[in-house]
């Protein structure tokens, strides 16, 4: 009896076992945590997909401006605005312009403003070479980029464009002692006070100047690179000298031929800068004339320099635009090539006073039309 039920109580704890077993051995493939390749594909997808969302996410790029008063600031502006519209640059990036009264104090606090504001990149057009320097380095250590451009700033984190403005007035200094056989009462006109570019004008002119014993600097004004100021310039030098012989002008020509022919005076050699009323002007009365191009899309140029920072590039930290010339009377040689002024070719009766063209280098990735920047300066020029 006791042997039967041993044999029972084991029959009764393998089954037991058993029983246990297969309910483990059973368990639903569905309960078990495993990631699947579709899964584990559609997860990867999601990633990229999210990865690339916030890689579109625009660019924010400002533009510190630190003078309105001439033609070239407004076109400047209006070139960048319209590159910044086109392609490759409007799928990447927003472009705010700031204009701010023409004082280092004024920028500085604009730019830490823009910093404070989550900017990635920040265009400057400086009012000082080198009073903005402690505002950039503050910019660049928050992880700003900093492009200045025209009025370049010497931080040496900031990268630069400018024209080659050693150049200029070497050139058209030369053009005016050419065309007075180096003999003469010459007036010359300082520029913006403060400018770094007016600086590099002036000095390099004088030098040129200062060269012949013969040419005696007989009046300066400031011109401020507006047509106002330069005709209030000219007429003191006029009242102040019965013979004047050449004048070297840092941006207008046409006040200098109005109020020359104001005081009834004989018009004599002079340089400036292009735009399209001086030269209709030069045309027109039959002066001996040369112009600079300082190209308007500097900024535009500052922009694209910025992109290619941002997305890891490495553009060359100081950009120098070779300047083109003009002149009325292309029979003096001053070494480089210099195109003659003429209507239609140079300057357009079409166009408004302040066009100035070209505006970009031909290799530029985005470029605008005449009529498209004639369009913008005709709202904002006489």
């Amino acid at each position: 009896m006791r042997k039967s039920l041993l044999r029972c109580a084991v029959v009764i704890v393998c089954f037991s076992m058993l029983a246990m077993f297969s309910l483990v051995s059973c368990k639903p493939a569905a309960q078990v945590s495993e990631t699947s390749p579709e899964t584990a594909a559609k997860a990867e997808t999601t990633k990229e997909t999210a990865a690339e969302t916030e890689m579109k996410e625009p660019y924010k790029i400002a533009l510190s401006n630190s003078f309105m008063g001439n033609d070239w600031r407004q076109e400047m502006q209006w070139v960048t605005e319209l590159v910044a519209q086109k392609s490759p640059f409007k799928e990447k990036v927003t472009l705010r312009i700031v204009n701010v009264e023409n004082t280092p104090e004024a920028q500085s606090d604009s730019i830490d403003v823009l910093v404070q504001e989550g900017y990635d990149a920040i265009l400057v057009d400086a009012s000082s070479p080198t009073a903005l320097n402690p505002a950039i380095e503050r910019a660049t250590k928050a992880g700003v980029v900093i492009v200045s451009f025209d009025q370049v700033v010497t931080a040496e984190s900031a990268w630069k464009i400018e024209t080659d403005f050693n150049k200029i007035p070497n050139i058209q200094a030369n053009y005016l002692v050419k065309a007075i056989n180096a003999k003469g009462n010459m007036v010359m006109d300082r520029g913006l006070p403060g400018a770094p570019i007016s600086k590099l004008l002036y000095d390099g002119a004088r030098e040129v100047f200062d060269q012949y014993p013969d040419i005696k600097i007989v009046a300066e004004y400031d011109g401020q690179y507006a047509q106002g100021p330069s005709e209030q310039g000219m007429n003191a030098a006029l009242a102040a000298n019965p013979e004047i012989d050449a004048v070297y002008t840092q941006g207008y020509t046409s006040p200098i031929i109005k109020a020359i022919k104001a005081a009834n005076r004989p018009l004599v050699p002079m340089s400036g800068f292009l735009y399209n009323g001086d030269l209709l002007a030069l045309v027109d009365d039959n002066v001996v004339g040369i112009v600079a191009n300082n190209i308007p899309g500097l900024g535009a140029m500052a922009l694209k320099t910025a992109v290619d920072i941002i997305e890891g590039g490495n553009p060359p930290n100081h950009i120098v635009v070779d300047p083109t010339f003009a002149a009325t009377d292309t029979s003096i040689d001053v070494g480089v090539p210099v195109e003659k002024i003429e209507i239609g070719k140079t300057c357009w009766r079409e166009y408004p006073f302040g066009f100035d063209w070209p505006v970009l280098l031909s290799d530029f990735p985005a470029q605008v039309t005449p009529e498209e920047v004639a369009q913008y300066v005709g709202k904002y020029t006489k």
